[in-house]
């Protein structure tokens, strides 16, 4: 932590943190219930700290520079560990924070998770402020140490300590297709049949026909998108086939005119949903009983 000025004022750097993880100075002037001025009147005296710009707008985001970047993770964790100073011998009480909690999910499957988990968080912590957001996998890891995202759920990922995964619950694949398509669905049907992709990626292989290469099967695309409702309406007019996770299968099937299938027998596929947590934050008692909340909500 050398890079950090001996004599700057701890509220500078939960500033800092606040403008990185925000990357707009109303968002961070909220998060800490600071004025917006009172935001640029500190950015200017960290700016003259560090004899950097930090920040460099960039339409209407702020992205940072070099330095901001390399101090990131030591404003982190020093906020971190002052918070821990202050959290030692206290208990958290979800019915009266007023803090905001910040939950990855991807885009896919939010419309099936976030409000389960919003509807019985809210119960429980009335003035809390909770956020869904999109978090790339690559960046996965930099989100939950900057407490961009202060837990993450998706798909397993190759990941490490200091982050930590915790299995969630098994998601098995179904088929849709279009409505009046009366045919058993058998593996030289589903071999022979178009299928939409979905992903939120330019490119790259879908998690799907990961798991159908591990069994030797190659689909044939015949077209992808970003989103599951795109992909439901594709199959309602095209016929192709679309595989998927069951519980989103299951709310299409009451949007469209499309029937589910199960695969069949020889081809069978399933996933499961992981919750991603970083160590810098094990000893945060609000953050302890997130944790605790989501795996009961969905594991359960």
């Amino acid at each position: 932590m050398n890079q950090i000025h001996l004599k700057t004022d701890l509220n500078l750097l939960r500033v800092l943190a606040a403008i990185y993880r925000e990357r707009q100075l109303n968002r961070a002037a909220v998060e800490l219930s600071l004025t917006p001025s009172a935001i640029s009147h500190a950015l200017r005296r960290l700016r003259e700290q560090f004899d950097d710009p930090l920040f460099v707008r960039h339409g209407r985001v702020l992205r940072p520079t070099a330095l901001c970047d390399k101090l990131a993770p030591d404003v982190h964790e020093l906020l971190m560990r002052m918070q821990g100073l202050i959290e030692r011998g206290r208990h958290f009480h979800p019915k009266d924070t007023r803090r905001s909690f910040r939950l990855g999910i991807p885009e896919a499957i939010e419309p099936e998770l976030f409000p389960r988990i919003f509807r019985h968080l809210k119960r429980l912590a009335p003035n809390a402020r909770f956020e869904s957001i999109a978090i790339p996998h690559a960046q996965l890891s930099d989100f939950l140490l900057n407490r961009q995202a202060d837990l993450a759920i998706d798909v397993p990922l190759p990941l490490s300590s200091p982050v930590h995964q915790r299995p969630l619950y098994h998601e098995d694949f179904v088929v849709l297709g279009r409505q009046d398509n009366k045919e058993l669905l058998t593996k030289a049907r589903y071999l022979g049949a178009q299928h939409i992709a979905v992903s939120s990626r330019a490119r790259g292989t879908v998690l799907e026909d990961y798991l159908l290469r591990e069994l030797g099967i190659e689909r044939r695309l015949a077209v992808r998108v970003q989103s599951y409702q795109t992909a439901g309406h594709l199959v309602a007019i095209s016929g192709d086939y679309l595989t998927l996770p069951r519980r989103i299968a299951e709310r299409l099937v009451t949007q469209f005119p499309v029937r589910l299938w199960e695969m069949p027998a020889e081809i069978q596929v399933a996933t499961r949903l992981q919750m991603y947590w970083h160590d810098a934050h094990e000893t945060d008692p609000a953050l302890q009983w997130l944790s605790h909340q989501v795996h009961e909500i969905l594991a359960n």
